[in-house]
């Protein structure tokens, strides 16, 4: 997980709030039948998917870190890696605070859900009852749970297996 105290937060934002705006709009414009259908399968509804900002990143995309607020990429060409896939804002009290890029290719040979560098956090915590915590791995369970047990669950979904899981207290 890279270190997101690296990343000037400001211009992070700016460039995540965009695409991830730009995703949602291309899950619902033109040739987006395949990853609306994946969508579908997971058993996610539409307006849950418009209400969650859910969108689709087309074409895997490399950009200068630098543009995206990477503090060590001053004077190099490192790149911030886009993934194709599903995008998943984790957004809370209406500030954006992580995004999640998972592959909807069944033939995706690494299935793994990719946290955006400079993010906040790598779980997405829905919903605030906290007398009923169900914690998950998978982005897509946790959100199809979330979907259909809201407000009476809170979803804490935790797919980097390789980051620590941070302590609620």
């Amino acid at each position: 997980m890279t270190d997101h105290s690296m990343f000037d937060h400001s211009l992070w934002l700016k460039k995540a709030r965009a695409f991830v705006t730009r995703s949602h709009r291309h899950l619902w414009g033109k040739n987006n039948e395949d990853p609306q259908a994946f969508l579908f399968t997971r058993g996610l509804k539409n307006a849950f998917i418009k209400q969650q900002l859910i969108g689709w990143n087309k074409f895997a995309q490399e950009r200068p870190a630098i543009n995206w607020g990477d503090m060590t990429a001053t004077g190099t060409d490192k790149k911030l890696f886009l993934p194709a896939g599903i995008v998943i804002p984790y957004i809370k009290d209406k500030q954006l605070l992580s995004v999640f890029i998972h592959p909807y290719d069944d033939e995706a040979h690494d299935k793994k859900t990719t946290l955006l560098p400079g993010s906040l956090s790598s779980t997405l915590i829905l919903g605030e009852n906290k007398n009923q915590i169900i914690r998950v791995e998978n982005i897509f369970e946790g959100l199809l749970l979330f979907q259909e047990q809201q407000p009476s669950v809170c979803v804490m979904i935790h797919p980097d297996t390789g980051s620590p899981f941070p302590f609620q207290g």
